[in-house]
């Protein structure tokens, strides 16, 4: 008698243009996606470092290098490499990761016959500028503005991270309904605790200081000079600033300016599943995120989930869909991280208040563990895929 044969899983491919290393975002909806039957396959860049093809918790991770020639070329001949094996791989569903992914998807998925799910991590167009000349910012806007306008109404599903980010996607290219998967984090995460003190850098931070956290990335435009500003208005407190690659330099020439160096400390990254178990020995988060841009004003942090999940009072950006977050549950303070006095004032309330600091705190945690969290994020991303595999899976 012959064996029953096992049913053919959907292959999803999932187009990045990072090298997939420290990406929480990716890896739960990866996760997400294996656990509910599909086999799943990321589509990274390449980095000397890491390996070309490696299989991490089941889900396989292939990097296409990106050559070392002048930038339009360069650009060209990755987009071709990358076209090239994601036919190749013969998907049955392609997850674009953010716009910069979309001509690739959109084409490839076209050209193939498969749907293809955008999933936006912020409002890619209306980004900061940052450094960027702005000949550079001109035709990346002209470009990526296309690819939108020519692939996103193609496309099968539409996700995001906040609602404002998903109306605005919707007004602007006529959309049916985007939906949003926020980056609530994963109650699966260790619960081990670790010391912040205990990292690279932190060396300075006296035993019994409080300690304001701030996690993510050092670049200009979020808010971090106005951060530690702040911290010279706070002068028992310490600043950590946990994973704060890209450019430190930004972070202490304020310091030095404001007179704060000896109580700023830049730490190393760590893994995204140890990030909460360490945020937990600080004393507040902060998400100071200006409205610099319209990606910033429509943004729900990560980081603002991970602290409450960790136990911390909260002082985020006044933005309407935070404010109802820290309103809802009553984890901590919001403000105009543009205003350095009251950024300072917000901040101190925990420094300054170890009862207020605990209740504010306790209350976070318990929403993420009731209702902000992976497992509420993961059914929609989940209903989105039943609806357009039209089998789960």
């Amino acid at each position: 008698m012959n064996a029953t044969a096992a049913p053919r899983r959907q292959h999803v491919v999932m187009l990045l243009l990072n090298p997939y290393t420290n990406d929480s975002r990716v890896e739960k909806e990866a996760t997400s996606l294996r656990d509910a039957g599909y086999r799943v396959t990321i589509l990274a860049l390449a980095d000397e470092a890491l390996p070309t093809d490696e299989v991490r918790e089941g889900v396989s991770v292939r990097r296409v290098e990106r050559p070392r020639w002048p930038p339009l070329v360069r650009f060209v001949v990755h987009r071709r490499r990358v076209a090239r094996a994601l036919r190749r791989l013969h998907p049955d569903i392609i997850h674009a990761h953010d716009t910069e992914t979309l001509d690739v998807a959109g084409s490839v998925g076209r050209a193939l016959g498969v749907p293809v799910v955008y999933d936006g991590h912020e409002l890619w167009l209306e980004r900061v500028r940052r450094d960027r000349s702005a000949l550079y910012w001109a035709l990346t806007r002209w470009y990526y503005g296309r690819v939108e306008r020519r692939f996103l109404p193609l496309a099968a599903a539409w996700i995001t991270v906040s609602a404002p980010i998903a109306r605005h996607l919707e007004r602007t290219y006529g959309l049916d309904e985007v939906v949003v998967v926020p980056n609530y984090p994963d109650l699966a995460a260790p619960s081990t605790l670790r010391d912040l003190r205990g990292l690279p850098g932190a060396e300075g931070i006296v035993a019994d200081a409080p300690l304001v956290l701030y996690v993510g990335n050092a670049t200009a435009g979020r808010g971090l000079e106005q951060l530690v500003a702040a911290m010279a208005r706070i002068p028992d407190a310490h600043l950590a600033l946990l994973g704060a690659a890209g450019h430190p330099e930004l972070v202490w020439r304020e310091a030095r300016r404001r007179g704060v160096e000896a109580r700023v400390h830049v730490l190393p990254r760590v893994p995204p599943d140890e990030v909460v178990a360490y945020a937990a020995s600080a004393t507040v988060g902060v998400s100071p995120v200006p409205p610099t841009s319209l990606s910033y004003r429509y943004s729900l942090p990560n980081k603002l989930f991970q602290y409450m999940q960790a136990g911390l009072p909260v002082v985020a950006s006044d933005f309407p869909q935070v404010r109802e977050v820290i309103e809802e549950t009553g984890a901590g303070i919001t403000v105009d991280a543009r205003n350095i006095e009251a950024l300072a004032d917000a901040i101190r309330t925990y420094t300054e208040d170890a009862e207020r600091s605990a209740a504010d705190g306790g209350r976070g945690r318990e929403a993420v563990n009731r209702r902000f969290n992976w497992s509420a994020a993961e059914a929609s991303l989940l209903a989105i895929y039943r609806r357009v595999s039209g089998s789960g899976g």
